[in-house]
């Protein structure tokens, strides 16, 4: 199987945003209310996601990416500075999903990796990434070297909120 790892741009952005809503409804079953994860199926949710990232692609320190296995996408990426009050001076690992089919293959070390390559670029020396309890990925980061810090709660548009796993990574 080939992969490439593609910059986000307003041509791929239905690409990203396509995966990135399969990957939750994937991700998050049992995790996150039904309910939620059936609005994120709406037109209106897919739309909004599609400007959203349109709108962010010319921020500073925010870049995401697509990854295409066989020329499919099927998994994303993002980095950020930081936006943990607690963790000012670290560089992000936003986002990592993947779809189910390619789970479990290496793709998501790939996209680890070149999270800190572009964190690196950067200027960081350090990452932190969150994770919500129950999700499988929790093992991953811990896996990557990750080292769990704490907890923080993050409110859902529908009310649902949930407990996030805070890692950090002191060298990348």
């Amino acid at each position: 199987m080939s992969y490439v790892i593609e910059d986000l741009r307003t041509d791929n952005a239905e690409d990203y945003a396509k995966v990135n809503i399969l990957a939750w409804r994937q991700s998050y079953k049992g995790i996150v209310n039904d309910d939620f994860l059936d609005l994120l199926n709406t037109e209106n949710k897919y739309k909004e996601t599609v400007e959203k990232l349109i709108r962010n692609l010319n921020e500073d320190r925010n870049k995401a990416f697509i990854l295409r296995v066989d020329e499919k996408p099927v998994g994303i990426l993002r980095v950020r500075k930081s936006q943990f009050e607690d963790y000012p001076d670290y560089g992000q690992l936003g986002a990592i999903y993947l779809l189910d089919e390619v789970k479990g293959k290496g793709y998501g070390r790939i996209l680890f990796n070149k999270a800190v390559e572009v964190l690196k670029d950067w200027g960081y020396t350090k990452m932190i990434n969150g994770c919500f309890e129950g999700n499988p990925s929790n093992e991953f980061y811990k896996r990557m070297g990750g080292k769990f810090v704490g907890t923080t709660m993050l409110t859902l548009q529908n009310g649902q909120e949930l407990v996030e796993n805070l890692y950090c990574y002191d060298e990348i």
